[in-house]
């Protein structure tokens, strides 16, 4: 039986809960991902030059808050799930991209990344905690050229600690 329309009317606009990071941005944690990203930049890094720079304190990359939400050291294993099931993908359940979100319940298996749009507000200071909410902004079934896609957008904004907005992460996914 093929998907139609309304199977999916109910998710646009739906909520996820509020989440916060397992911490507040920590200076350890900032120069090892600056480190990772090889971002030179002094703000990162330099507290003299940090508080003598626009920010006035040791800030994170932009993109940072998208990674601040790290499985905790006594979660799961996420390749866990490659051993159950040879389809996995390997995410086992990852939040990264729903953040809390209910999933959409499809017939659907296979998941492409359609891209993202990234709204910048502010970076992130150590000390300071992110938080992340994501809603669907919309979710549309289409006919493709190999059958039905269904295409989902989410909107994830994430703010210090439920305030002041970072960024806005505006996020497509391809299920067919």
């Amino acid at each position: 039986m093929a998907a139609t329309s309304a199977d999916f009317e109910r998710y646009v606009g739906l909520r996820g809960p509020l989440k916060r990071a397992h911490g507040p941005l920590e200076r350890d944690a900032l120069r090892r991902f600056v480190q990772a990203i090889m971002d030179k930049d002094p703000l990162h890094h330099d507290l003299d030059m940090a508080l003598a720079g626009p920010y006035g304190e040791l800030v994170a990359p932009p993109l940072y808050p998208v990674h601040a939400f790290r499985n905790p050291a006594h979660g799961p294993d996420p390749l866990m799930s490659v051993q159950e099931d040879p389809d996995a993908d390997g995410t086992f359940g990852n939040d990264g991209v729903y953040f809390g979100l209910e999933p959409i319940a499809s017939p659907f298996k296979r998941l492409l990344n359609g891209g993202n749009d990234i709204e910048f507000f502010r970076c992130l200071a150590v000390g300071e905690w992110c938080t992340a909410q994501a809603r669907y902004a919309n979710v549309l079934l289409k006919e493709g050229k190999n059958g039905q896609i269904l295409l989902v957008d989410i909107e994830t904004e994430f703010r210090v600690d439920g305030a002041d907005l970072l960024l806005i992460n505006r996020q497509t996914l391809i299920w067919r």
